[in-house]
Parts: C-alpha cells; sequence; structure tokens
C-alpha cells in the first residue's frame, strides 16, 4: 500500500517535470521564432536598402537616354554633359557681362538660375532635350568626320579659337586685332537648336598664337573666368558649385566642336573647288519721286493722260541733273517720296530679285531699270510704276567678298552633310527629346510687303483714292 503511494507520488512528480521541461520548450520556441522573424525583417530592410542605393547609384545611371551609331549617353554621362552645358551657358554670360552697364546686370540675373540648375542635377531627372539633341550633335560630328575625312579633334585648335573669343576680355595677351569685333550665336546644324555660344574666329588680321602658347594663355583665361564667378555668386548668398575643371572642359568641349566643324567644311568645299559669283547681292539706289495720284475708277486712257501729264516735271528734274545739279539736293526739294527725300533720296538696298534688307519687295519695273545702270548713272528717262515716275540714281553693287562667299558655301554644303547623318548614323532616344515643332509651310509662300516707294509726309493725310488697296497699305507714313 505504501508502495502504491510512494509509485503515485513518483508519477506525479514526473509528470510535473514534464509539464515544466514541454512549457520551457515552448517559451524557447517562441523566443527563437522571434529572433527568426526580427533576423528576417532586418535581412528585408537590408535588401531593401542596398537595392534602393544600387538601383539609384547603379541602375539608374546606367540607363540609355540616347545613342550614336554604337556609342550610348547613359543617365551618368547626361548629368555630366548638362552640368558643362550649363558651366559654357554661365562663362558666356561672364563674358558678356564685362561689357557692363544694363547688359551686364541682364546677364549677371541668370547666374542664380543656372546655379540652381546645376545644383539640382540628378539621375532620375527627365533629361533635357537640348543637352541631349547637343550630345547628338557632337557625337554624329565626331564619328562622320573620322569616317569620312579622317579628322579628330584637336585641342590646340580650340585653344586657339578659345583665345580669339575670349583673350581680350579675360587677361590674353592677344591685341585688339587679334579679337573678333563681335560674337556671334553658333551654328547649330540639325535638331534643336544650341545655346547660344561664341563663333570661333576663322579669319584673323593677325595670327593666332601657336598651339603651345595658346594652352597657356586658354588656362590663364580659364583662371579668371572661374575667379570671375565665384565672385559674382558671392552677392546671391549661393555657394559655388562649379569648379575651374568644369569651365575648362565645357570650353574645351564647345571649342573642339567649332574647330572640328571647321575642318570638316574646309573637306566639303575646299577653296580650290571653289568659284566665287560675281553677282551682286547687294544694289544701292536713290530716287527722285513725282507722284501720280489715280482715282480708283479711271479708265486706262484717264490714267495714262494724268501720267502724261506729271511726265513733263520728272522729264525737266532729269535735264537739272544733266546739267551738273547734285542729285541729292535735288531729291531733297523735288522728290514727292517724303520717306527718302531727307536722305538724299536713298532707298533701302535690295538683291537681283527685288529684296530688300528690310524685307520688302521692290517693284519690279523698279529693279530691272536700277540693274540696268552703271555706277553712278541716272536713269536717262523716268521710270513708270503704279506709284508715279521714279528717278532712279544707282549709287553701286555689292559683290560679297571671295571669304564671305566661301563662308557662306561651305557652311551651306556642312548642314546639308550634317542632315543626313541621323540617318547614317542610326540616332534613337530611350525618350524623345522635347522640341519646337515647327509647320511646314502650306501652298503658296507669303509675299513680302511692297517696298514703300512712295511715301507720304507725315505732316500731310494719306490719300484716300488711290491706286489699289496694296499701295495703300506701303504708302502710309
Amino acid at each position: 500500500m505504501t508502495q502504491s503511494k510512494n509509485d503515485a507520488r513518483e508519477q506525479a512528480r514526473r509528470v510535473a517535470a514534464h509539464r515544466h521541461i514541454t512549457k520551457s520548450e515552448r517559451e524557447n520556441k517562441r523566443r527563437r521564432l522571434v529572433i527568426l522573424t526580427t533576423a528576417i525583417a532586418v535581412v528585408v530592410a537590408l535588401v531593401a536598402v542596398v537595392s534602393g542605393v544600387l538601383y539609384d547609384k547603379v541602375i539608374v545611371p546606367a540607363k540609355i537616354v540616347a545613342t550614336v551609331g554604337s556609342v550610348n549617353l547613359t543617365r551618368a554621362m547626361y548629368v555630366h554633359e548638362k552640368r558643362l552645358s550649363l558651366a559654357a551657358n554661365m562663362a558666356q554670360n561672364l563674358l558678356l557681362a564685362s561689357f557692363g552697364g544694363e547688359f551686364a546686370e541682364r546677364f549677371q540675373q541668370q547666374n542664380p538660375y543656372l546655379e540652381s540648375q546645376i545644383a539640382g542635377s540628378t539621375y532620375s531627372e527627365e533629361p533635357d532635350g537640348q543637352v541631349v539633341a547637343e550630345w547628338v550633335q557632337n557625337e554624329s560630328l565626331r564619328q562622320a568626320a573620322k569616317a569620312d575625312f579622317q579628322l579628330a579633334e584637336s585641342e590646340g585648335q580650340a585653344d586657339q579659337a578659345l583665345v580669339a573669343d575670349y583673350g581680350m576680355v579675360f587677361g590674353a595677351t592677344a591685341t585688339p586685332e587679334e579679337v573678333p569685333a563681335t560674337i556671334a550665336p553658333t551654328l547649330a546644324p540639325g535638331g534643336a537648336t544650341a545655346t547660344a555660344i561664341p563663333e570661333p574666329t576663322s579669319v584673323l588680321p593677325n595670327p593666332t598664337p601657336d598651339e603651345t602658347k595658346a594652352k597657356d594663355v586658354a588656362s590663364k583665361i580659364v583662371d579668371t573666368i572661374f575667379t570671375n564667378y565665384t565672385t559674382a555668386m558671392q552677392p546671391t548668398g549661393l555657394k559655388p558649385v562649379l569648379t575651374r575643371d568644369d569651365f575648362l572642359q565645357a570650353l574645351h568641349r564647345q571649342y573642339v566642336r567649332q574647330a572640328l566643324m571647321e575642318s570638316v567644311k574646309e573637306n566639303l568645299l575646299p577653296t580650290s573647288k571653289f568659284t566665287a559669283s560675281t553677282e551682286p547681292t547687294g544694289i544701292d539706289t536713290s530716287q527722285i519721286f513725282v507722284r501720280v495720284d489715280v482715282p480708283q475708277n479711271a479708265s486706262a486712257s484717264d490714267k495714262d493722260a494724268l501720267y502724261a501729264a506729271k511726265k513733263s516735271r520728272a522729264d525737266t528734274i532729269i535735264a537739272k541733273l544733266k546739267t551738273g545739279t547734285d542729285f541729292a539736293t535735288l531729291a531733297l526739294t523735288e522728290s514727292d517720296d517724303f520717306t527718302s527725300r531727307k536722305n538724299g533720296g536713298k532707298m533701302d538696298a535690295f538683291d537681283l530679285a527685288g529684296k530688300s534688307v528690310a524685307g520688302s519687295q521692290f517693284d519690279a519695273t523698279y529693279v530691272a531699270a536700277a540693274i540696268a545702270l552703271k555706277d553712278n548713272e541716272v536713269v536717262a528717262s523716268p521710270i513708270r510704276t503704279e506709284f508715279g515716275w521714279h528717278i532712279i540714281k544707282l549709287n553701286g553693287k555689292t559683290v560679297p567678298p571671295i571669304e564671305e562667299q566661301l563662308r557662306k558655301e561651305r557652311t551651306n554644303a556642312f548642314e546639308t552633310w550634317f542632315n543626313a547623318l541621323e540617318t547614317k548614323y542610326n540616332v534613337s532616344y530611350a525618350t524623345a527629346p522635347t522640341a519646337t515643332i515647327v509647320p511646314a509651310p502650306t501652298g503658296e509662300p507669303v509675299p513680302l510687303p511692297t517696298a514703300p516707294l512712295a511715301g507720304y509726309p507725315t505732316s500731310t493725310a494719306t490719300p484716300v483714292v488711290i491706286v489699289n488697296a496694296t499701295e495703300t497699305a506701303t504708302a502710309k507714313p
């Protein structure tokens, strides 16, 4: 009986111990599960962070924005291209601001905007269409110049061009004759229009520095540009983000491209294969005008009679000129064209087709009579147009210099050559760059406004009844 009680107690003890062990194991299991879950969560978080960093720093920068042939523009390269493009703009602003006055203030106001654009560039931003287009143009030019003409980029020539454009303003040793008088926007071949930048001097009165000297001078110019940049940014309170090397790379890239363009032009049209034209592009005339006002409903015979009545006055003016009377003096007192008479009868120059420098169209009869004259010759008889009688004097004809003609023809040849490169080198875009779309002209081209050959005096009301609506529009003061 006693043994049974002991057995029962032992069994109860064993059951209690087992229950305790089971409870402890359950607690340990739960702890292990919590630890495991926490570890997994930490790992997942780390993977997410690493993946995000990997995506932002490796995958996104490697994404392709555009391709020319077998060369890709990645987003990382794009950010660098944009930085250099903005640095070139900043250098251009600093150059133009150096002229002082309101001109300087206007360009200095652009600097904080450019600075914010540089500082805010990221790999994930939407690519700027102009920056992409510039890269496509540069890469197409580089590949085609090498393939078609075995031309390579020349930093020496780029330094010479940089010195020519920036040297006089930013502390180079060049003389004023070595620096162009004006700075014109560079031609942006094909596609979007590139940012306005100085055009390299193609022909200088004095020789440019040799490439070794030009490199040293260019380095000093970049030093000055960088100093001016940091000084210009001080009033804005913004910390300068561009470095001296940014300016150096930006300007080198700009002038390397321009030097390569000039080399391609010379290969497309060598001087030995160019024949200059002798046709004038500017015909400079003066006139003494005798007005003939014709009622709108006048018959042909009545119109002829009105012209005949005024011709005698025109003939008298020609007779006075033949006796040696000064043309400009006579125009001041006798001409009914109150626009040109105050200038001695001098008119806008026009080309062989009659298109004037002001963008208007000269009467065909007037143009033909002027072309037939010799320099300083006056028409033997007055010339009739819808406005009245014209006594025309040819002051001279302008034929562009050979250098100007050659430069123009080379530019035309370059544009034709360059426009074919997009197809030749299989240019493609991940996202097509935004560009302004200019609608193609439809129908006949809009005619030029008629040149005002019969200006009325400002103190006299314009007659209501004259030949036609066109004359009404052009004869008003």
